[in-house]
C-alpha cells in the first residue's frame, strides 16, 4: 500500500484525516506560541527602555547622590563577599584547630581499635 501524497494530505492511511487536523492545531498552536513570544518580548522591551530612561533622568537629576548610593551598595556587596572569607584567628588556627584534630584521630583510632578486639 503506498501513500500518495498531495498537498501535504496523506490520503491512503486509515487515520489521515485525524493525523491532518492534529498537524493543523498543532501547527496553529505553534504560531499562536511565536506571536505571543513576540508580544511579551515586545512588551518586555517597551518596559526596560521605559526604566533605562527613568534612570537616567534620575541620574542626572542629582548625580552626587547617585554616585553616594552605588558607592553604598557596592561597599554592602563588597562587606558580603568579604563576610563569607573570614580568615581564621590566630587561636583557631595553631591551638583549637590542631587540638580538636587530634582529639578527633584519637577518637578515631580508638574506636577502629577496640571494635576490633573481639571478646568471646
Amino acid at each position: 500500500m503506498n501513500p500518495v501524497q498531495t498537498d501535504n494530505t496523506i490520503q491512503s492511511y486509515p487515520y489521515a484525516a485525524e493525523t491532518n487536523q492534529f498537524r493543523d492545531k498543532l501547527h496553529n498552536s505553534l504560531e499562536s506560541g511565536k506571536q505571543s513570544a513576540v508580544s511579551c518580548c515586545a512588551a518586555i522591551r517597551k518596559e526596560s527602555n521605559q526604566i533605562c530612561e527613568t534612570t537616567a533622568d534620575g541620574i542626572r537629576k542629582n548625580p552626587i547622590a547617585s554616585v553616594v548610593g552605588a558607592a553604598f551598595v557596592g561597599a554592602a556587596v563588597c562587606y558580603l563577599i568579604l563576610e563569607g572569607r573570614s580568615q581564621p584567628t590566630f587561636r583557631d588556627r595553631y591551638l583549637s584547630g590542631p587540638i580538636s584534630d587530634a582529639s578527633d584521630k584519637v577518637s578515631d583510632s580508638l574506636g577502629s581499635a577496640f571494635n576490633s578486639l573481639k571478646f568471646w
